[in-house]
């Protein structure tokens, strides 16, 4: 029997990341997990937007009756979580190298510094919820319903380096908006097709034994900060208009 990779993650604590988590846990041997607990503050209101909406969409859907996954975790991982106030402060780097993994993951955390995210042996990719080469940075599905980009809402896998949201490309996929979604079924769709994608990811980097050749990017696309809640609420607007032009073709 193959041993299971070694993975770290970096995340927070929310419900799509312990879907995430939990189904990331039954093909590799995950030896920490750090919960990051800085927020981004803004100078103006960015929420809540449809926060009740999505956790209850979230509560149904991330349910183990619709193929989600246990809304806890196994014993073994709840003693291997860490929770920081940031993922690159004193300490963790050391942490991590002592464990040894061999594949970082990072899901929703700042920016994260080279000397924390080359400690993994075969590297550390991210989870960009968003078509990265159109909309880097935060709220990716947001601006893209924003700008009417509807083809642009989706999920990026790539490896991390220096730079925010630039590293080599290692898998893409956009999400289909149906006739009966809603803006705030977004981070559930965007969530299962991330884990979908890493799920097949982690096979391929445990027979290669080392880093994956990724694709590079082209020139960057433009860095984008959180959203305004006036501005979220045009997307909104834009998506249902988009949603009911589907429904009438």
């Amino acid at each position: 029997m193959k041993t299971k990779p070694r993975v770290v993650i970096f995340t927070t604590p929310t419900k799509h990341h312990t879907y995430f988590i939990n189904k990331i846990n039954s093909t590799c041997d995950i030896v920490a997990i750090f919960y990051e607990g800085r927020r981004v503050s803004k100078s103006y209101p960015t929420g809540p937007f449809f926060a009740e909406e999505e956790d209850a969409f979230e509560e149904k859907f991330f349910d183990m009756a619709f193929d989600g996954a246990a809304r806890e975790f196994p014993r073994e991982i709840e003693q291997r979580i860490v929770t920081v106030h940031d993922v690159n402060q004193p300490g963790v780097a050391e942490h991590v190298a002592a464990l040894r993994p061999q594949l970082g993951l990072t899901y929703g955390v700042g920016r994260v510094k080279s000397k924390l995210f080359t400690q993994p042996s075969w590297g550390t990719i991210n989870i960009h919820r968003g078509i990265v080469q159109r909309y880097r940075g935060l709220d990716s599905d947001l601006w893209a319903a924003y700008d009417g980009a509807f083809d642009a809402i989706g999920v990026t896998v790539h490896y991390l380096n220096e730079n925010l949201d630039t590293g080599e490309i290692l898998a893409e996929e956009t999400i289909s908006v149906d006739t009966c979604d809603r803006i705030y079924h977004m981070r559930y769709k965007t969530s299962v097709t991330a884990t979908k994608l890493v799920l097949q990811l982690i096979p391929r980097f445990a027979e290669c034994g080392g880093p994956l050749p990724g694709r590079k990017q082209g020139r960057p696309g433009p860095y984008y900060s959180a959203m305004a809640l006036a501005d979220k609420h045009i997307a909104a607007e834009r998506f249902d208009a988009y949603v009911k032009k589907l429904s009438a073709e």
